[in-house]
């Protein structure tokens, strides 16, 4: 076996992965010792992970080592609504352009893919003019990535909300700004359930 010559690249990459497709970790630890010998690397790329996910509000640095993000309903709303100004932002930012010029080469105004819905706000974001705020709203969505699944569950419409906004970019319809809007007001507004749904308590 050769030398394993990024082991920074690889621990983050596969820590990133972990967090992201994992319910909140809720303040669960994250002992440097115990990620080294999961993945096979020294202390000293895991630590270095550690800290630049820390640094992108994807779990805290404590005195006593580092730990998922504690969520409560107010602070998961207070994220979905800078989402949203982000989201609203980017927007702006390309406004003037042709929408469809903008859109994926593979996505048609009656696209019913869900993965392309998913994907339209960072579409956005690839043709936005301002590279700081597309930085910011990716943070955002990250850190808002594990509660997706929650989404589902709490409201009902999800797929369709997002194929509609699909439709409204694609045909650079006016009112996107409005879906964008309630995209994430809503979700800021039913914060504590989509919480309790993502850490499995929300009865059916």
């Amino acid at each position: 076996m050769g030398r394993d010559t990024d082991p920074f690249d690889r621990t983050m990459e596969a820590l990133r992965r972990r967090i992201l497709a994992v319910a909140p970790l809720q303040g669960a630890a994250l002992p440097i010792n115990g990620v080294a010998l999961e993945f096979g690397v020294s202390q000293t790329p895991v630590r270095e992970a550690l800290s630049r996910l820390a640094g992108e509000g994807l779990i805290e640095r404590t005195p006593a080592g580092y730990r998922g993000v504690i969520h409560d309903p107010a602070s998961l709303a207070d994220l979905y609504a800078l989402a949203g100004v982000l989201a609203l932002a980017l927007l702006r930012s390309v406004e003037g352009a042709s929408s469809q010029a903008a859109a994926p080469p593979d996505l048609a105004p009656d696209d019913k893919t869900p993965s392309a819905a998913l994907d339209i706000i960072a579409v956005i974001a690839a043709r936005a003019g301002n590279r700081a705020v597309a930085r910011a709203y990716g943070r955002a969505a990250a850190q808002l990535a594990p509660f997706r699944e929650a989404e589902r569950q709490v409201l009902s419409d999800v797929e369709a909300e997002r194929v509609r906004l699909v439709q409204a970019f694609v045909a650079g319809d006016p009112g996107l700004t409005r879906q964008l809007r309630r995209y994430h007001d809503r979700r800021a507004a039913r914060s504590g359930r989509i919480l309790a749904a993502a850490l499995g308590l929300l009865q059916p």
